[in-house]
């Protein structure tokens, strides 16, 4: 009797991110699993009209974050959403479908399921609306020292 390994591998994967801290976090964790599956990254964020200043801080850190991810061998690009209307999550999914992601990768920082739903929680709507499976990180997202992200 032969025993049968299923191996899982993620072709495309998209890593959607608001560029704050947890995003920083997560970036070892991308990486890693990138490198590990061969996988193409596609970054999505969803820029938020009211942001200003903040906003082109949070572009800017993603476009050196995916620079670094190309120069460690990752088929690494970001799509920045402008001018969104409704939720990130519908805008996330859509990037999902159009990618044909295997995988969408979401930090969160973990708020209870209440909280999420009177505020409104971009991960428990990309459950819903995500076309693939969704693998939610949540903070603190432990990856090797070494492959953490700073500015």
């Amino acid at each position: 009797m032969t025993a049968h390994t299923q191996t899982t591998t993620f072709g495309t994967v998209v890593w959607a991110t608001d560029g704050g801290p947890l995003g920083d976090d997560a970036y070892g964790y991308v990486r890693e699993l990138c490198e590990r599956h061969g996988s193409a990254l596609r970054i999505v964020h969803v820029a938020r009209p009211l942001r200003g200043g903040d906003t082109d801080r949070r572009i800017a850190k993603l476009k050196a974050m995916t620079s670094s991810l190309r120069r460690h061998g990752v088929n690494a690009s970001l799509h920045v959403v402008r001018g969104a209307v409704g939720t990130p999550a519908h805008h996330i999914a859509d990037v999902a479908r159009m990618a044909d992601a295997d995988l969408l990768l979401v930090a969160t920082r973990g708020r209870s399921p209440l909280a999420g739903a009177i505020g409104g929680s971009v991960t428990q709507r990309l459950l819903c609306e995500a076309p693939c499976p969704v693998l939610i990180l949540t903070a603190p997202v432990t990856a090797p020292a070494v492959l953490r992200w700073s500015a």
